[in-house]
């Protein structure tokens, strides 16, 4: 539940790992590709060219003030904050994804105190259980 709840929390908007988001622009001619201009493409002012998520027009600039924090130092903070969330939220699934190989592991020793045939079909690794093969038995 505390995954699920920080997967609605972060979003999963800058997640590490997902390496550079990349944006396709296609113009017909190689003179525009060399007066191509970002900001003006995006309707936005230069300086907010950078921000992959939540980057206001122009026009949204006009009607109303940038809401949250602009300077550097702030935005530094907030970054390791979130740098921290999705840190967290990275060790608690493979935490999750370890106790669930461990309860497989479980349940495969359960059914091996059954005193039917059985053949190893696979190793026990230690991202999974052994696999085993029974043999049929029809129950009564």
């Amino acid at each position: 539940q505390k995954i699920e709840r920080l997967k609605a929390e972060l979003h999963l908007l800058d997640a590490a790992g997902n390496g550079p988001g990349r944006h396709l622009f296609f113009v017909d001619t190689e003179r525009e590709v060399q007066e191509f201009d970002i900001a003006t493409h995006l309707d936005t002012v230069p300086e907010l060219v950078d921000r992959v998520y939540n980057r206001p027009t122009i026009a949204t600039l006009q009607r109303e003030t940038v809401k949250g924090p602009t300077d550097p130092a702030h935005l530094k903070k907030l970054a390791q904050q979130r740098k921290n969330q999705y840190d967290l939220l990275r060790q608690r699934i493979e935490r999750e994804k370890a106790m669930f190989v461990i309860t497989q592991k479980i349940q495969t020793r359960k059914d091996l105190l059954d005193k039917t045939h059985k053949v190893k079909v696979k190793k026990e690794t230690t991202t999974g259980p052994a696999i085993y093969k029974f043999k049929f038995q029809r129950k009564r």
